[in-house]
This record gives C-alpha cells, structure tokens and sequence, in this order.
C-alpha cells in the first residue's frame, strides 16, 4: 500500500520539489518524488514510521509561492503512472527561502547580514551567471574561492549539495558605502549589518541611498509630496556591468520629485492592511518567494496622497533589499520608495559591490479574482526549458531559444555562445543576426503571441480567433497553419496630429479650435510631439496625466468608483479601430468637463464592448469557438471585467506561464 501527497504547482519550475528532494536525502526517508505539469506527487511506503514527522517539518521548509495550490492525501495499493516534466539545472531568480532568511538574521551564522546567500532552490543565481551550463566556472563567482566552511556545506549540506554560488561573509562578496566624505568597507558581521543601518538610517532622514541590488540599481528614498534631497553626489563606478538596468524614464530625478511614478516598496507585511487594499490572493502573491510586482488600491491617506488609488507595490525581493527593510523597520519606516536607475545616478550615499551582475526585467503580475497572469517581464519566467521539434533558434526583445545538447533554454541572448542553426526566426523589429539578413525568417508580435498561448493549450494547428492589444488593437484568424491579421488597427502616427484629427470627419475642425482654446499647453505640447509614441501615451498626454502611458491611464481608471462609462469612439468604418476617431472622442469628453478617471474607465470598458461584439461574428465566420488573447493592453481591471462579461462563454484562453505581453514572442515563434 502506498500513500500519495500532492501538492498543487501549476509551474514547470523545479525549485520547489528540488528542495523536497534535498530534505528527503537529508532525513533518508523513502520516497518517490514526481513533479508533473501541474502538480508535485510524493509516493510513500505506508509503514514508513518517517512519514509523519517529514510532512511536519516540510511544512516548515516550503516557501510561499505563486505557484503553489491545495494539498491532498490518499492511499493506492498501485503506484500511479505519472508524466514528469523536464528536470533541468537552470539559475532561478527569486527571494531567499525561509532557510536562507534565517541564516541572514542569525548572529551565529557566518552569513548574518550577508545578501548574497542563497542555496540550490533560492535565490538570486541569474544575475551571476555568464554562460550555459550552469556551473560556478560560467559565473562571476569564479573568481571567489570557497573558504574551507563552504566547501564542507558543498558536499554535507542538502540546501547547498553542489551549489555553484556558495559562499559567506569569509569568501564572499563585499560590500562598500560611500558619502561625499568618507568610504567605508564591510569585512565582518558588524560592519556588513552597520551598512544596512546606517542606509536604512539615512533613508528615515529623508536622504536618498543608491544601491546596486542583485536587480541593478535601485535609488531609495522616503516618499514625500515634491520629494528632493540637497547635497546631492553624483557617483561613478569604474565597474563594467553586464546589462544593468536603465532608466524607465527620460529623468529620474522628475520620478523622485513625482513619487507615483517611483515603486512602493513595503518593509514589513505589518502595514499592508494599513496602507493597501488587498484581496487574499494579492497579499499572498505579495509573499510569495517569487516576489512579483503587483498594482493594488491605496488605501490610508498618506499613500493616496502620493500614489493617488493605486500603486505599484513590492516586497523585498533580494538580500539587499531585504536586509535594508529589515533596518527600516527598526527606524519606524514601514514603507520606502525606489526607482530604477544607472549607476552615475544623483544620491547622498552609495551602496555598492565589484561584482558584474546580469540584470533582467522585473516581472509584473495581474490579479482578478482566481485570475491571475503575468503581465510582461524577465524575472520569474526566464530562464526556461522550451519543447523545440525542430530545434529551431528564435530572437525576439533580446530574449533567444536556442538548442542546448538535448534541450531548449529560452533566455536572454547575452547567455548563449555562438550558435549554429539552419532555422532562425527574428521578431521584425529585432536587430538583425547572423551574417546574412535572408538566412532570417522575420516575423510580427501578434503572430507569435497568439501561437504562445495556442501551445501552452496544445491547441496549435486547430482553427482561433485572436485579438491582440498592445498599444494597438488587432483581430486576429489562426487557419490552423498560419497567423492572419484579419481585422487590424489603422496605423497611428503621432506627428502632424492635428491635422490627421482635423481631415477625420465633418465638425472635427471646430474640435481642434475649441481644444486649443481651452487647453493651449496641451494643444501645444501634442503638435510638437517627437518620436514613435503609441496611442495611450497621446492619451495619457492629453488627459495631462504624470504618468504619460498606459500605466498612468490604467492606474486612472481604478479611482473610478461607479458603474457604467461613456461611450469611447473605437471604429468608424470596416469595424477597424481607429486610433484618431479614439482620441477625438476622449478630447470631445475633456471639453465637456468629464472627469480624467470617469474618461480613462470609460476607455476600457469601450475597448471591452467592441472587441465583445466582433469576436463573436468573427467566431460564426470561421466555425471556430477558441478565442485567445494576448498584449499587455488587456492587464486592465476595467477592461478585463468587461471582456469576461462580453465574452465569457467563449472561455477566452491566455498565456499561463509566459508574459500576455511582448516576452512571450520568443516562445511563440517556436510554432511559426
């Protein structure tokens, strides 16, 4: 007789049974473990006197995680056939595990304070890693040599059997925090623990800290109404680093000065309650050891009065960041803010290592409900293992699956040595590879984003419709072997505007003199546009909103608190939405006096009634009831709610463990 536990993991990520795996070699119990597609199975002896306390003391060990679902129990007096996924040895990037923590804030540790501790399942691996396979000779921490403790931990030590980055504050990293004045050098405990508070110390003064993170840099500071810090440094590092991340906006000192546009990052899930509104799957994917971004409702006034409704919110996501909120805490913060940034960034301290480190793109997460998708990022996603038949080598927004011996890795380009193949796709809009341009087979977003989301069903090859909406809206048809753009958007371009919206229909010349009248900056501002700028960002632009995107119109519309929106112009002929008859619309609304959150609601729920009422006679055209959606555009309350209304007996399908947005490309395109 056999008794059978399973855990409910809807990931093919490994790290969760891997840690399963190392604690039942730790305590020698007898046990089969099999992680399937959508679930983790332990296989027991019945008799095993073992048994009972190993399930107590794995309770314990197991992080909270996005993935993770109910357990269940029964007995078989068969063993089940199982269909196990891949097990692949790929560097995760995610929170230290509760073991890891726990080294970090114990005195007697040799890694208390120490925020590059991690082991084989946690952690922040990705950043050091230079090249596939993933061995400690194809990291950065090649250079650190073990000290005589880490390598006994590398052969006793079920965490860290094997681990290509173990170290500790002996053989590991150091640390260094620099002010106008002074340099000071962390070498023991006390100095790597005085660092993080004398930062966390300076933050609660209101002072800004620039920190590289093992994300990139990350300046922090206490969020006020027109934050600024005088006696500002700029910081140079002599320090090549591989892929740090870049500013999200022209200027970060305009995103200090404009808290709402900064991340609220929480020290300590004491305040959720306090200061958000959170729904039981928030506060959890919150928690979680992936630690995604997440934009949730404010809720005390002295966060509305810097976010407004909403805000992106995170939780400490590494050792740098975790100890920093640790510190915080003990200075009375409950909560800081932080941009993302270069490293010559403006800040009254620097906190810093010599370490090169490979960034990737934070991952942002959309919660409705049981719903819940990733929005567009690296993090948490990538790397991953990919089934590729042909093994074929596909690029798109600097992410690659290439083939590795008898498997396929999707992740950054950067990783990979050179690469032979005699199949290559290329997003269109990626920089050109290989030495001829026609030994590349080209191909568009919506083409690959909606394949990604017919393989992640196994429904490739059978008939769809699909809509795409990401900055611009498109109606797609699958016929089973390739991507049709059936209904698309009329191109936008954003120069000459005014006269594109003048020519558009008769009246729409009284609306542009009107609308100069009333709003000359604007007026201005939006016939001197430059650059290739989407819709919303127009959008966003006209409603004079801080944050001039989809972002800023999506975090609008949540301060919308009735039900029902005016009518938004999407179409005027051949149902294809068109881009200017939207902005008339909205800028028709703005001279009525209408309010910007009733405008952005309104914005969405629109979009939610057309693409409600096409699908569906797209559908009856084809003889096909599978509708899949993708784009980040659809990472809206408001729209979402209004496209499960409109089209919710369709059970429309999207992607599950790759980004809805622009990152799944690269997947898709697998299936071209």
């Amino acid at each position: 007789m056999y008794f059978i536990f399973e855990i409910t993991f809807s990931s093919n990520k490994n790290y969760i049974s891997k840690l399963i795996r190392g604690y039942a070699n730790k305590t020698e119990i007898e046990v089969e473990i099999v992680q399937t597609k959508d679930k983790i199975v332990m296989i027991f002896n019945q008799d095993d006197e073992k048994l009972e306390s190993f399930l107590l003391n794995m309770e314990d060990l197991l992080p909270a995680s996005l993935f993770l679902g109910n357990a269940n129990h029964y007995f078989s007096e068969e063993k089940p056939s199982l269909v196990a996924v891949e097990q692949s040895n790929l560097p995760v990037n995610i929170a230290p595990c509760p073991s890891c923590q726990k080294e970090m804030f114990d005195v007697s540790s040799r890694r208390f304070y120490y925020p590059f501790t991690s082991c084989n399942s946690c952690g922040s691996q990705h950043p050091f890693l230079t090249k596939y396979p993933y061995i400690r000779a194809n990291t950065t921490m090649k250079f650190l040599v073990p000290c005589s403790e880490c390598e006994k931990e590398r052969e006793t030590n079920f965490l860290r059997k094997d681990y290509p980055l173990i170290s500790c504050i002996e053989c590991g990293i150091g640390l260094r925090m620099l002010n106008q004045e002074t340099e000071h050098m962390a070498l023991n405990k006390g100095d790597y623990h005085n660092l993080f508070k004398v930062s966390a110390g300076a933050i609660s003064t209101g002072k800004t800290v620039l920190m590289k993170t093992i994300h990139g840099y990350r300046k922090f500071f206490y969020p006020k109404p027109n934050a600024s810090s005088i006696d500002k440094i700029k910081f140079t590092t002599n320090k090549v680093d591989i892929g740090l991340s870049k500013p999200q906006n022209t200027s970060t000192k305009h995103i200090e000065n404009n808290v709402a546009l900064s991340t609220l990052l929480m020290a300590n899930s004491a305040g959720f309650n306090k200061h958000l509104m959170l729904v039981e799957q928030e506060f959890n994917a919150l928690l979680s050891i992936e630690r995604p971004l997440l934009r949730v409702a404010t809720k005390s006034d002295e966060i509305k009065k810097f976010y407004g409704s909403s805000a992106l919110v995170k939780y400490p996501d590494d050792g740098m960041t975790m100890l920093l909120a640790a510190e915080a805490v003990k200075h009375g913060l409950e909560y800081m803010a932080y941009i993302e940034c270069s490293s010559d960034e403006e800040a009254d301290f620097l906190v810093d290592f010599d370490m090169p480190i490979n960034t990737q793109k934070d991952t942002k997460l959309f919660i409705n409900q049981d719903a819940k998708f990733f929005i567009s990022g690296e993090r948490i996603i990538y790397p991953t293992i990919a089934k590729n038949e042909k093994a074929r080598v596909t690029v798109a927004h600097d992410l690659a699956c290439v083939p590795l011996e008898e498997e396929s890795i999707i992740d950054s380009f950067s990783v990979f040595d050179s690469v032979y193949t005699s199949e290559l796709y290329v997003l269109d809009a990626q920089k050109n590879f290989g030495n001829e341009e026609n030994n590349q087979n080209k191909f568009e977003q919506y083409e690959a984003s909606m394949l990604s989301v017919l393989a992640e069903y196994e429904k490739v090859g059978e008939k769809a419709i699909g809509v795409h909406f990401d900055g611009s809206l498109n109606f797609l048809y699958y016929n089973g072997k390739k991507v049709i753009n059936a209904v698309p958007a009329i191109p936008f371009e954003s120069d000459n505007l005014w006269e594109k919206i003048r020519t558009l229909r008769d009246g729409s010349d009284r609306l542009v003199n009107n609308y100069k009248k009333a709003y000359p900056k604007i007026w201005d501002r939006l016939d001197n546009l430059e650059g290739d700028m989407d819709v919303f960002e127009v959008t966003a632009i006209t409603l004079g909103l801080e944050n001039e995107s989809f972002e800023g119109i999506s975090s609008e519309s949540l301060s919308f608190l009735g039900k029902g929106g005016l009518q938004i112009d999407t179409k005027i002929k051949d149902n294809r939405f068109d881009n200017y008859a939207f902005l008339t619309s909205i800028m028709s609304y703005q001279l009525g006096d209408v309010e910007n959150n009733y405008i952005c609601y309104s914005i969405y729920e629109s979009f939610g009634d057309y693409i409600g009422e096409l699908v569906p006679q797209l559908c009856d055209k084809v003889g096909s009831n599978i509708v899949v959606l993708s784009g980040e555009t659809f990472a809206n309350q408001s729209l979402y709610a209004s496209i499960q209304k409109t089209l919710g007996a369709k059970k429309p399908l999207m992607n599950k463990n790759f980004p809805i947005g622009k990152e799944n490309a690269v997947y898709g395109a697998l299936y071209l």
